[in-house]
């Protein structure tokens, strides 16, 4: 049997007998094969000298040469002085080490000039005994790949009309101009800029001419740029310009005058004339943690303020001229992300204090943007019910909760009694069309009421008073459960909870956070317990973030909590996992009540 060691090059191994003319057909055998293979391979002895190479090396790298006129020579005789170095250096390491290199990426030069990319293997060449006395090596011409390889990433970096970077290669740049203030501060500008009417150049002349009046202006922006500086197109007729290392805002005026006054230079295209203006809009900043596509888009608001104020002129961004712009833009994100499913949910589960054990979940809404970025609440409910969306929004989250939580009930061994927690906004509570929604989802996802909660908070419950006590009513009807969170946050008193149709008091966080070193937080929290057991409510502590707030709630007799203490919000995937794990336990087999503060 042929003996073989991985990543080696042997010569043929001893046998029975004189093996004299069988090892000569041997070594005639691969003479013969090496000679008429186009394969680059050579062997070279322990000084990296050739001891052979195949035909196709030598068409590669010695034409002029015959095979045996190689023997003895170096890749010094070929190749620049860089690649032979670091070819003689790998060759030696193989020898030290006994180790292959296997399909190593370098470029040969000769003369100072770069041939090819080539993928080159070297290994250890072994004598019968197994003792290495050279290398052996095998290497491909892969130029053609590494061209076609780069050709692909300029397309993807690259707009094809005008060789422009496009926005994805803008970002990058300006993430990486960002990063270059924190080393030197300074400023940096982002100018967007957009042809006035350009669509009746199209219209009226045909694509093609357009065509040659994008390219013209991509030309124009690119020498108005610095070196250091990019232009970018964005699609359409809609260009950018990135301007680092700025020392003041005057500097920005005027690379703004001067684009107004270049693009408005007549163009000749298809033998006519075309007289095309701009509108700039202009973002200045020197803080380095503004993000690329903030700063963009808000280029892009001073535009359509530039536009508005008569066209052919740049406007510097102003956050009060274009809190209107900002504000219809957030409105116009918000409507997208609902239509196109950027919108979802995440679960923060409910613990019992007393069982130990998970109980519930509450529903959270993120919104994942189309720049990759997760946005919590807080960045857009505020404006989804100051621009009138809050209903969509609370319906798309509703639904989807109910969905949710009838996918899992309907899993074999999912407990009868967990529940789902859904928030309702002031604005949701005061339209009348809401005990009907949520009597339609719960009967079109087949759950059964009191599974899912509506929690409201103590302060819309006193702003909407004319219309909660009907609407909770109406609710309670349907057989849901009614929580009033944060209680503490407004200004009713323990007597106001006796006139409310509510199942559940969710003490707020700041009493919570308190517990422990505030003797007065801690006899208010036992009061509103207390009442509230009275009334047959029952008590959740929010925000429990160490072990000695959850005992001390749990001393305080408060029923369930919840917060970072239990975990964070989790995906749909992540509460079944903590569902089917053993019962008291978290997510990795700890106990969610035996956490270190």
């Amino acid at each position: 049997m042929r003996r073989r060691v991985r990543g080696d090059a042997e010569l043929p191994p001893p046998g029975q007998g004189d093996r004299g003319p069988l090892r000569e057909l041997e070594l005639t055998c691969m003479s013969n094969l090496l000679s008429c293979t186009a394969e680059r391979v050579y062997f070279k002895d322990l000084q990296s000298r050739f001891l052979f190479v195949s035909a196709g090396w030598v068409a590669a790298y010695a034409p002029a040469h015959t095979a045996a006129e190689l023997i003895g020579k170096t890749d010094f005789d070929f190749f620049g002085e860089e690649h032979a170095s670091t070819a003689f250096e790998d060759e030696q390491q193989v020898i030290r080490t006994g180790e292959p290199i296997v399909e190593k990426l370098e470029q040969e030069t000769y003369g100072g000039q770069a041939l090819a990319w080539v993928s080159s293997t070297k290994m250890p060449l072994r004598n019968e005994s197994g003792r290495i006395i050279g290398t052996f090596g095998i290497s491909r011409n892969v130029t053609a790949q590494i061209n076609a390889e780069k050709a692909l990433a300029h397309q993807a970096l690259h707009d094809p009309l005008t060789g422009l970077p496009n926005r994805i290669a803008l970002l990058d740049r300006l993430s990486q101009g960002l990063l270059a203030m924190e080393r030197h501060p300074s400023r940096l500008a982002v100018l967007f800029i957009d042809l006035d009417n350009f669509k009746e150049i199209n219209d009226s002349y045909g694509h093609d001419a357009g065509d040659l009046v994008l390219a013209e202006v991509g030309r124009r922006l690119s020498a108005l740029a610095r070196r250091g500086d990019t232009v970018a197109r964005l699609g359409g007729d809609e260009f950018v310009m990135l301007c680092g290392e700025l020392d003041s805002h005057a500097v920005v005026r005027l690379i703004g005058d001067r684009i107004i006054r270049s693009i408005a230079v007549p163009y000749v295209a298809s033998g006519r004339d075309f007289s095309v203006t701009c509108s700039a809009g202009i973002v200045v900043t020197s803080d380095v943690a503004a993000e690329p596509d903030w700063l963009i888009s808000r280029a892009d608001m001073a535009m359509y303020e530039a536009k508005k104020a008569g066209r052919n002129r740049y406007q510097v961004y102003d956050p009060a001229h274009c809190a209107r712009a900002e504000k219809n833009l957030l409105r116009g994100e918000l409507c997208r992300a609902i239509e196109n499913s950027e919108l979802f949910l995440v679960y923060q589960p409910l613990f019992s204090l007393k069982a130990r054990s998970l109980t519930g979940v509450e529903a959270l809404v993120r919104w994942r943007h189309p720049s990759g970025a997760v946005i919590p609440p807080g960045d857009f409910i505020p404006s989804a019910e100051e621009n009138g969306l809050i209903g969509k929004l609370g319906s798309f989250v509703l639904d989807e909760a109910c969905r949710q939580l009838a996918d899992w009930a309907a899993r074999d061994g999912w407990p009868g009694a967990f529940t789902m927690a859904v928030n309702v906004s002031g604005r949701e509570l005061s339209d009348p069309g809401l005990p009907g929604r949520v009597a339609e989802m719960v009967r079109r996802h087949g759950l059964h009421p009191p599974r899912l909660c509506l929690e409201i908070t103590e302060t819309a419950l006193i702003a909407e008073a004319g219309h909660s006590q009907e609407t909770l009513s109406a609710l309670s009807a349907i057989g849901v459960r009614i929580a009033l969170d944060d209680f503490g946050t407004g200004y009713s008193s323990l007597v106001y909870l006796q006139r409310l149709k509510a199942d559940i008091l969710k003490i707020d966080r700041s009493f919570v956070e308190h517990i422990s070193r505030s003797t007065r937080d801690r006899e208010i929290v036992a009061a509103v317990t207390a009442m509230s057991h009275a009334l047959g409510m029952t008590v959740v502590g929010e925000g429990i973030e160490t072990s000695y707030q959850l005992a001390t709630l749990a001393g305080l007799d408060c029923d369930e909590g919840q917060g970072l203490l239990f975990g964070h919000p989790l995906s749909p995937e992540a509460v079944v996992t903590l569902v089917e794990s053993r019962p008291g336990e978290g997510l990795h087999g700890e106990s969610p009540f035996s956490c270190a503060e």
